[in-house]
């Protein structure tokens, strides 16, 4: 059996009968119907009834429509594919981060790409600022840049929102917040210094602008240049910090204490990149992460349906992202 007798099957199928399937297929009336025939001789079955000039489906050939369009659809699907293969190739893919996305935290949605695509390089690091970064994008020194949303974006800039980056506190070992288990209200975490992302003076910080509208007062203990900086000042210095979901599971592995709040400290994040369409290696590996991302969000929704709270379901799905 070939490919052309399934697309040739379907056409009679959808057009009632030779005359307009074989116009449709730009192909004789004798040479469609020569094809249908040897289809119905390797199936060991009629397809069709044949009243006058219209073809009716048979029973076996009810049931054979919709796999035939599956197997088409597939075959299509995997040209497609391959046709992205081929065209991202190999070559340099520049991607810059601010740090409050980070590199790991990139590189840790970054698995599929770099299976799918050896020969691409990822050259991913980090840059001081949002500021900078919208820069580097602009100029042609990164080809994308990930990085929370920006209020206002240059007219020669495009973002992709990707997501929304949820914070929990993190606390040192055996250190909950004073009160009840469960979520916590923000207004109960006074009672220990944070250790705070440096952030630029052009730049807001999501933290603070969330305590300041709740009347949340904190001491600042530190300010250190990365989120893994805050992991660590946490763990050795009896200070609590503010970390995205995808630290929560190392934090916990380390012995950290990390809670909900009430509210979550959330910002949608994404890419920045020029203006009209990415390079196909840009473009897929925007779509691989946007793919992990989904699958992860998708995986934590799950488990917190089963019962789970945020934290706990976190931990669950830490396997989505690997």
């Amino acid at each position: 059996m070939e490919l052309r007798q399934l697309e040739h099957f379907l056409a009679v199928v959808d057009h009632g009968g030779l005359g307009r399937a074989a116009e449709r297929l730009y192909l004789s009336q004798p040479s469609l119907s020569s094809s249908i025939r040897a289809l119905e001789r390797e199936m060991k079955v009629p397809l069709f009834h044949r009243t006058g000039r219209r073809l009716m489906p048979t029973s076996a050939g009810r049931e054979l429509v919709p796999l035939a369009r599956r197997v088409l659809d597939d075959v299509v699907a995997v040209q497609d594919a391959m046709r992205g293969a081929r065209e991202v190739g190999g070559g340099v893919l520049t991607v810059m981060c601010t740090p409050d996305m980070s590199g790991e935290a990139v590189a840790s949605w970054a698995g599929g790409f770099t299976h799918k695509y050896p020969a691409v390089r990822l050259d991913i690091s980090e840059v001081g600022s949002r500021h900078e970064l919208v820069a580097a994008v602009a100029d042609g020194r990164a080809e994308l840049g990930f990085t929370l949303a920006c209020e206002e974006l240059r007219g020669d800039l495009d973002f992709v929102e990707l997501g929304v980056q949820r914070l929990l506190l993190v606390r040192p070992p055996g250190l909950r917040p004073p009160g009840p288990c469960g979520v916590v209200p923000l207004t109960r975490i006074g009672d220990l210094p944070l250790v705070r992302r440096q952030v630029t003076r052009n730049e807001e910080d999501a933290v603070q602008r969330v305590l300041t509208a709740h009347g949340v007062e904190c001491v600042t203990g530190a300010t250190v240049p990365s989120r893994t900086a805050q992991l660590a000042f946490v763990l050795g210095s009896g200070f609590q910090a503010f970390l995205p979901l995808r630290m929560c599971a190392t934090a916990l592995d380390a012995g950290a204490c990390v809670v909900e709040t009430d509210p979550l400290i959330e910002s949608p994040f994404g890419v920045v990149h020029r203006s009209g369409a990415l390079a196909p290696a840009a473009q897929q590996f925007v779509n691989d992460v946007d793919a992990a991302l989904r699958g992860w969000y998708e995986a934590i929704a799950a488990h917190r349906a089963d019962g789970l709270d945020l934290v706990d379901a976190v931990v669950a799905a830490r396997g989505a992202l690997s």
